[in-house]
């Protein structure tokens, strides 16, 4: 087997029966190991020999001895097979290891409902993809599904007010939406039985800014939009005026009520619950790291 020729699959299976031959400490030894008989082994050797030019062993009365060249080839072949271990490790390895980024946008205040369990599914996720780059921000409903569209965020988790076509929505949990004032509003105080729908509507009314669609259409139906505001923090920052009027997500505003800061106006018939889902593409095939990341989340919620 001169060096000038590539070593091929005869040439490796000749250099794993050497080994055994060596490692056993002869021929006659080798052959339980190998499940060939001696003169099988003996036609191996031979050609091995013939193949490299070299002679790698004595065998005689005197016993079974490598020769110094046999030595030789021998910590060689102890090299060889222990770089196609590793080679095979690293390869197999590949389909295991999960390298890459997840991009992930969340939508306002999602994150501190406790019905919202991003960070349990994190820690499986991390445990299972450690190498992983994980982005995490925060945006608009629409910004959010165009950043879907255009590959910029692999999942989105935000309330269900439409559905587009090109977009999957997995349902996590329903949110209730309430209309709400502040203490310093002339409803705060006011007799639920005096606060009509015509009371209401000449109120300003603070507009979330996107396009809505069934319970939350019906709910803020006739009100007097006079604001946009999509973060409920400067939402909020409007309403501490006493001004406006506008929905909240029940447990966005505890906080407030507990303090007597806020009230509920006409709960039974100005509210809507939103499914709170999880948005990622409906084309095209899904990477290992998107993949992964929804196993744990769908385990999170019992899917």
């Amino acid at each position: 087997m001169s060096m000038q020729r590539k070593i091929n699959d005869i040439d490796l299976k000749l250099l794993r029966i050497f080994q055994t031959v060596a490692d056993c400490g002869g021929f006659s030894a080798a052959e339980s190991q190998l499940n060939i008989a001696r003169s099988t082994i003996s036609t191996h050797m031979a050609d091995l020999e013939s193949r490299l030019g070299l002679t790698l062993c004595q065998r005689g009365r005197a016993g079974f001895a490598l020769t110094e060249e046999g030595k030789t080839v021998y910590d060689a072949v102890l090299s060889l097979f222990g770089a196609l271990d590793q080679f095979r490790q690293q390869v197999n390895g590949l389909h295991d290891l999960v390298t890459g980024e997840l991009n992930i946008i969340c939508s306002d205040a999602i994150v501190s409902d406790p019905r919202f369990k991003l960070t349990e599914t994190l820690a499986r996720f991390c445990e299972q993809a450690p190498e992983v780059v994980i982005n995490i921000s925060t945006n608009s409903l629409p910004e959010m599904e165009q950043a879907l569209i255009d590959g910029r965020a692999d999942i989105c988790f935000a309330p269900r007010h439409r559905d587009l076509s090109s977009l999957k929505y997995t349902p996590l949990y329903s949110e209730d939406y309430f209309l709400y004032c502040h203490r310093k509003h002339p409803l705060f105080g006011a007799d639920e039985a005096r606060i009509t729908n015509e009371r209401l509507a000449a109120c300003p009314f603070i507009h979330p800014g996107i396009q809505t669609v069934g319970q939350a259409s019906i709910a803020m139906e006739g009100l007097k939009r006079s604001a946009n505001a999509y973060i409920y923090e400067v939402r909020m920052a409007l309403i501490a005026t006493g001004r406006y009027i506008g929905f909240f997500p029940s447990h966005y505003v505890q906080p407030w009520l507990s303090r007597g800061e806020m009230r509920a106006l006409r709960p039974a018939d100005r509210h809507y619950a939103v499914d709170i889902a999880a948005l990622t593409r409906r084309a095209g095939n899904q990477d290992k790291v998107l993949s992964l990341f929804q196993r744990q989340l769908a385990h999170t919620y019992g899917h």
